[in-house]
C-alpha cells in the first residue's frame, strides 16, 4: 500500500453550519430549577439512595466523583444539569467522547446542534460543517503544541474568542474548567465529524486526547478509599477507560478498594450473577467493568436503567436535597481531586510476559476448516432466505471484482475463527480488513506469542490487567519505524514483520499475515485510552493517532470504490459503524458514486425486527450498527442485514454457505482476485 491508496481530504467541500437544520436548540434545553421532573422508578430504590449517600460522603472526605458521558446527554438538552452539579461541588472531573465535545461546542457558538443524518448522508454533506471542523481542529492543534489536553485546548480557544461563542455560559466543558473541574475528551480516530475536515491533524488529536487520558488516570488514582464513578450512556469507551485507569493504579500497587461506580443507561441488564459468555448481557461493558471487575478489588457497582432526561434530574435533585438537609460544604476541588494520586512525570509500570497469562485462545485451539460443505448452521436465522440473499450478494460482488470491506471487533480473535477469515481472504471474499485497536493488539499477540485475549479474572487485583509486554514492545517500535517512512498503522506492522520475521513465529495464523500474503489493506482504528498497548511505557499517543489517521484515509479509499460491493461488521458496536458512516460521507462528498451496496452486521445483540421504526425511548435506537450499517448507508440502493450469534458460529456459517454457492454455480476459480 502507498500514499496513492489513501483518499485525500483536500477536495472535501464544507458548508456553513449556520445554514444547517438542527434537531436540538438552546431554547429547548432543560432548566434544572424550573422544569417539572419526569418520574423515574429507580429514584426510590435502596441502591439509588446508597449512591446518593456515597457521593456526599466521598465529597466530604475529599475524594473524587467522576462523571463520564456519551453524546446523547448533551443532545437531550441536559447540559445545565451537569453545570449545576459542578457548580454545587458534586463533581470533581467530567469526561466525554469526541461527539460529546462536538455537540457541546456547537451549542456554545451556534445555540443549536445535531443534524439530520439520514438526509445528509445521502448527498455527502453529513458532518461537513466548516465552522465546527475548523474551530475545533484549530483549538486542538494550538493546544497540542503547548502540551495541553483536549478539554483544556477547547476551553482556551473559546476563552480567547468570546465574541464567537455567545452561549459560552451553557457550555459544559467551559463551565467545568471555570470552576476548576477537569474536563477530558477521549476520542476514537475516524469516528467524529471533525476528522472529515481538510485541516484535520490526527497526531494533534491523539496527543491532546492522550494527555486527557493521563489526567483521567490521575483522577482515578485519587479514588482509592471511596471515590465514585458515574457513567451516563457511554457503553464502551467510558467503562473501558475507567478500567484501564484502574489497571494502571493497581499496577503501581495502589489498593483502589471501596470505590463505587454507577451506570445509567437505557439498556436494562441485570447486575446479579455473572452470565454465560453466550448471553448478550455478558458482553455489556458497563456490567463487566462496574460489577465484575470492581467487585474483584473490593468495590461496588450499580446498573440503573432509564432515560437520561429522567435519571440525571433525579440524581441532581436528590443530591441537592441531601446536601441542603445536612447543611454541609465540600472541600475545594482544586486541592482535593488529586489528593491520593501519585503524580510522576513518567509512567512507571511493570510488564509481564504473555506466556505467564491465562488466555482465551492458544494457537493449537484455532478452529479447523470443516470440509462438510453440506452441513447447515445450527443458528436458525442463518438458514433462511434472508441469509441466502446476503450470501448470493457477497458471491456476486466477488465474482464481479467488487470490494468487500470487513470490520472486526475485539472478540473475534479469541473466538478461534481466524482460519475461516484467512481462507475468505485467500478466496477474494475479503478485500480490506479493518480492526479496532483491541482486535489488532490481539492479532499481533497471536502472531508473536501463539496466544491471544487474556482471561481477565484476577488480573486487575494482581495489578496485571492489560500489562503484557510483547505486543506493546513490537507495535510501538513498528509504528515509530513505519511513521518515519510515511506508513500507516497496518502498513507499519506489515513492514516490521517483513523485516523481523523471527519475531513473528505464528505469522501465518494471524490476520496480519493473511493480509500481507494476499496484498490487501489491514487497517487499525484506535480509541485513545481503551487499548492494552496504551498502558505500555513506550506508548506515544500522537504516533498511534497519526498512523491510525493514515489508515482511516486508506479505509476511505476502499469505501470510495465500494459501489456494488459489500460491507460486513463482526462485533464492533461503535468504532466499526461510526468509521464506516464517516468514510461513506467523505466518499460521497468527493463525488464517488457509492449508492448500491450490501451491508451486514453480525453480533450477539438480539435486535429483533430491525426494519421497524424506533424512537428515543427504545434502546435499539442507540445501537449504532442498526442506524449506521443496516439503514443509512443503503438508503440510495442496496440492502442491509443483521444476524445474531457468536463469531465462532457466524463466521464458519458464512464460509460454508459461500462454499455451497460456489459448488452450485460450478465456481472452481475461487482463488484470491
Amino acid at each position: 500500500m502507498t500514499v496513492d491508496n489513501r483518499l485525500s481530504f483536500q477536495g472535501i467541500k464544507t458548508n456553513s453550519v449556520f445554514d444547517r437544520t438542527n434537531l436540538v436548540t438552546i431554547k429547548n434545553m432543560a432548566r434544572p430549577y424550573e422544569d417539572t421532573l419526569e418520574q423515574w422508578s429507580g429514584s426510590s430504590s435502596l441502591e439509588f439512595q446508597q449512591l446518593v449517600d456515597r457521593i456526599i460522603a466521598a465529597r466530604l472526605a475529599g475524594l473524587p466523583v467522576i462523571w463520564s458521558m456519551g453524546a446523547h446527554v448533551i443532545k437531550n438538552g441536559l447540559s445545565r444539569y451537569i453545570i449545576e452539579l459542578v457548580r454545587h461541588g458534586f463533581l470533581t472531573h467530567v469526561s466525554g467522547n469526541g461527539a460529546t465535545s462536538i455537540h457541546d461546542f456547537e451549542l456554545a457558538f451556534l445555540g443549536e446542534t445535531s443534524e439530520d443524518v439520514a438526509r445528509s448522508i445521502e448527498d455527502g454533506s453529513f458532518g461537513m460543517w466548516e465552522e465546527t471542523g475548523r474551530y475545533m481542529n484549530e483549538a486542538v492543534q494550538q493546544g497540542a503544541k503547548l502540551g495541553m489536553g483536549y478539554g483544556a485546548s477547547l476551553y482556551t480557544y473559546l476563552s480567547a474568542h468570546p465574541q464567537q461563542f455567545p452561549y459560552y455560559d451553557d457550555c459544559v466543558f467551559v463551565q467545568c474548567q471555570k470552576y476548576g473541574v477537569p474536563y477530558t475528551c477521549h476520542i476514537s480516530i475516524g469516528t467524529d465529524i471533525i476528522h472529515q475536515h481538510p485541516i484535520v491533524d490526527f497526531a494533534a488529536l491523539g496527543a491532546a486526547s492522550g494527555e486527557d487520558f493521563r489526567l483521567m488516570s490521575r483522577s482515578v488514582e485519587g479514588m482509592q478509599g471511596g471515590g465514585v464513578f458515574l457513567n451516563f450512556g457511554s457503553a464502551i469507551s467510558g467503562p473501558e477507560i475507567f478500567l484501564k485507569c484502574l489497571a494502571l493504579a493497581r499496577n503501581k500497587g495502589l489498593p483502589m478498594s471501596e470505590i463505587m461506580a454507577a451506570n445509567f443507561d437505557i439498556v436494562s441488564v441485570p447486575a446479579g450473577a455473572k452470565p454465560r459468555d453466550t448471553d448478550p448481557a455478558y458482553h455489556y461493558r458497563p456490567r463487566r467493568v462496574f460489577i465484575d471487575r470492581l467487585n474483584e478489588i473490593g468495590g461496588k457497582g450499580y446498573l440503573f436503567p432509564g432515560l437520561h432526561q429522567q435519571t440525571i434530574p433525579a440524581l441532581f435533585h436528590a443530591l441537592l436535597l441531601r446536601k441542603e438537609e445536612m447543611g454541609v460544604e465540600f472541600p475545594e476541588i482544586s486541592t482535593m481531586s488529586l489528593k491520593n494520586a501519585q503524580i510522576d512525570g513518567k509512567r512507571q509500570v511493570t510488564l509481564y510476559p504473555v506466556s505467564t497469562r491465562n488466555n482465551k485462545l492458544d494457537v493449537e485451539a484455532l478452529s479447523e476448516l470443516e470440509q462438510d460443505e453440506e452441513s447447515q448452521s445450527t443458528l436458525g436465522s442463518l438458514n433462511g432466505p434472508e441469509f441466502d440473499d446476503f450470501i448470493k450478494r457477497l458471491w456476486t460482488a466477488r465474482k464481479n471484482g467488487c470490494r468487500v470491506l470487513v470490520s472486526i471487533g475485539s472478540n473475534m480473535i479469541g473466538s478461534g475463527a481466524n482460519r475461516y477469515l484467512i481462507d475468505l481472504i485467500k478466496r477474494g471474499y475479503i478485500t480490506h480488513l479493518a480492526l479496532t485497536g483491541a482486535a489488532c493488539s490481539q492479532d499481533i499477540e497471536l502472531a508473536v506469542c501463539g496466544r491471544a485475549e487474556e482471561l481477565e479474572e484476577g488480573y486487575l487485583q494482581a495489578g496485571k490487567l492489560g500489562m503484557w509486554k510483547e505486543a506493546g514492545d513490537i507495535i510501538h517500535q513498528a509504528l515509530t519505524d513505519g511513521l518515519a517512512e510515511g506508513l500507516g498503522y497496518g502498513e507499519s506492522l506489515m513492514a516490521y514483520a517483513s523485516k523481523y520475521p523471527q519475531s513473528f513465529p505464528y505469522f501465518e495464523e494471524s490476520l496480519l499475515g493473511a493480509c500481507a500474503r494476499y496484498g490487501i489493506p489491514y487497517t487499525c482504528h484506535i480509541t485513545i485510552g481503551t487499548d492494552d498497548i496504551q498502558l505500555h511505557p513506550n506508548s506515544n499517543f500522537a504516533e498511534q493517532a497519526k498512523a491510525s489517521g493514515y489508515d482511516f484515509q486508506s479505509y476511505c479509499h476502499s469505501v470510495a470504490s465500494l459501489e456494488g460491493g459489500v460491507f460486513i461488521n463482526f462485533g464492533s458496536a461503535v468504532t466499526g459503524p461510526e468509521v464506516f458512516l464517516k468514510a461513506l460521507s467523505i466518499s460521497r462528498n468527493l463525488l464517488h458514486q457509492v449508492h448500491h451496496i450490501t451491508t451486514a452486521n453480525f453480533d450477539i445483540v438480539k435486535l429483533g425486527d430491525y426494519s421497524k421504526k424506533v424512537g428515543y425511548e427504545d434502546w435499539d435506537y442507540y445501537y449504532r450498527p442498526r442506524k449506521n450499517i443496516i439503514h443509512r448507508p443503503t438508503s440510495l440502493g442496496g440492502k442491509g442485514f443483521h444476524w445474531e450469534g457468536l463469531h465462532a458460529d457466524t463466521v464458519p456459517a458464512v464460509w460454508k454457505a459461500l462454499a455451497s454457492v460456489e459448488k452450485d454455480a460450478g465456481d472452481t476459480n475461487s482463488k484470491h482476485l
